[in-house]
């Protein structure tokens, strides 16, 4: 429990930036001597970092509050700012929890006092462990493969203009990703119109997070290009998941992958390591995407911080 001891006592909410969108529900017991109420309230939206309070203190010198739920939401589509929710007696602020609120995240307090963070589908965030060392680019925290054990093979991946390559990649609970990277090999885009990377989860392809479509932009041979997702995307848990990218131009990218596998038969396995997948694609990505045509080639690329 949450108790509110006294006349003063409150709860506050502080973000770290603004442009959020956070709504807070608070219902609480108050008690003084023997009577007990009910009460309950709904702050009015929190868009910037002016501290808030979303407990109010319980007014009378004999009461004591106890709060009983308290639901924290952020329902902004694309900003994710970090939250603190501090404790305040009287006379000193002290923190409770601190968490990264990303668009459609919840935070809730029960009646046990046990707080937990859900995301946007309502699952509960599981424990994200020590970082995994990798010897990737600055700020990587999985790749598709070893960049140490890249062949850089120039491989024909996407296969075709307006098609999706799909490689598989393993990512760990709690990791915040914002970029995706990627190599191009010997060849570069020419009038390229639009190309977009996305994650995709691994059940049914639906899609997770993507990136903006970079129309125009430039992509020379040779070249690492790191492409920022459109919203921070929190890992929900430990698995493994799919990088997509697909490009629309007059010659498409070739790619920085691995030497290419004699046969393929144990890529093709399930897990499917990569392969095309939906065709056709003009200005948006496919969710879900389509199938997986397995593939002998297998693609570099990251996500990073």
């Amino acid at each position: 429990m949450l108790v509110l001891s006294n006349a003063s006592s409150l709860v506050r909410l502080t973000c770290s930036g603004a442009g959020a969108d956070i709504r807070v529900h608070a219902s609480w017991t108050d008690a003084t001597g023997s009577v007990v109420g009910l009460g309950s309230q709904n702050t009015a939206a929190i868009t910037d970092t002016t501290p808030t309070t979303v407990v109010p203190s319980p007014g009378g010198a004999n009461t004591q509050r106890n709060v009983k739920h308290l639901n924290i939401a952020n329902i902004h589509v694309s900003v994710g700012p970090s939250i603190i929710i501090e404790h305040y007696d009287g006379t000193t602020y002290e923190q409770l929890i601190s968490v990264t609120l990303l668009p459609s995240d919840t935070l809730v307090l029960d009646s046990t006092g046990r707080w937990t963070h859900r995301d946007w589908q309502g699952a509960e965030y599981t424990y994200a462990g020590p970082p995994v060392a990798t010897l990737g680019i600055a700020n990587t925290l999985a790749e598709t493969m070893p960049r140490e054990l890249c062949a850089e093979v120039n491989s024909t991946i996407p296969t075709a203009s307006g098609k999706l390559w799909l490689q598989l990649i393993y990512l760990y609970a709690g990791q915040v990703i914002n970029n995706i990277a990627f190599m191009s090999a010997t060849t570069g885009a020419v009038a390229p119109t639009n190309y977009r990377a996305g994650i995709f989860d691994y059940a049914n392809r639906a899609l997770l997070a993507q990136t903006a479509d970079q129309l125009t932009t430039t992509w020379a041979a040779n070249t690492l290009k790191i492409i920022p997702l459109t919203a921070s995307y929190k890992v929900p848990y430990n698995g493994v998941y799919y990088l997509g990218l697909y490009m629309v131009a007059g010659t498409i990218i070739t790619m920085k992958g691995g030497t290419a596998r004699t046969g393929g038969q144990l890529a093709a396995l399930a897990p499917v390591l990569c392969g095309d997948s939906s065709s056709g694609l003009t200005t948006a990505l496919p969710n879900p995407a389509s199938g997986i045509s397995a593939s002998a080639s297998t693609l570099w690329a990251a996500v990073t911080s």
